[in-house]
């Protein structure tokens, strides 16, 4: 009689949600520090060089890559012997979901207007730029969080 296969996890941090997180954690603070004081502001972009034309709509993506994320996901599911962990499953999904949030929203900044735009934007600043705020705590800390317990041995 075949011994079951012990799952164990296969998932690690996607490279580029973690990337981005930071960056925007960072950004955000430095943009509301200029906002609130009524300085100048870079604009976001995400690996701060990117320059892609803004109707190259595939070319946006291309920071925002959730392949890595989604390997893991099937990696976790795709052998019945050597299964992933439920862990793997939220931890994946998690971080491809930010990262489609995150793309969806540089895109949109393309297209909303400006004083509607400032207007919305400055208290999320505020947030986001903070230590304790729900990028680094909800996002990064959460999916380690995650990682750690699916690692686990049980």
């Amino acid at each position: 009689m075949a011994v079951p296969a012990t799952p164990q996890s296969v998932a690690d941090m996607d490279p580029d949600f973690q990337t981005r997180l930071k960056e925007l954690e960072q950004q955000a603070a430095a943009e509301y520090q200029a906002r609130s004081q009524g300085g100048q502001v870079l604009w976001y972009r995400p690996g701060g060089e990117f320059s892609s034309d803004v109707f190259d709509l595939s070319a946006m993506g291309e920071p925002f890559d959730r392949s890595q994320a989604n390997q893991d996901y099937i990696a976790a599911v795709k052998d019945p012997d050597n299964p992933g962990v439920s862990g793997d499953l939220v931890a994946a999904t998690t971080q491809i979901d930010y990262l489609a949030v995150l793309e969806r929203a540089y895109r949109m900044r393309h297209t909303m207007r400006r004083p509607r735009a400032v207007a919305h934007m400055l208290g999320r600043k505020l947030g986001h730029g903070n230590d304790l705020g729900p990028i680094v705590k909800c996002g990064l800390e959460y999916v380690r969080g995650l990682l750690r317990q699916a690692k686990a041995k049980a």
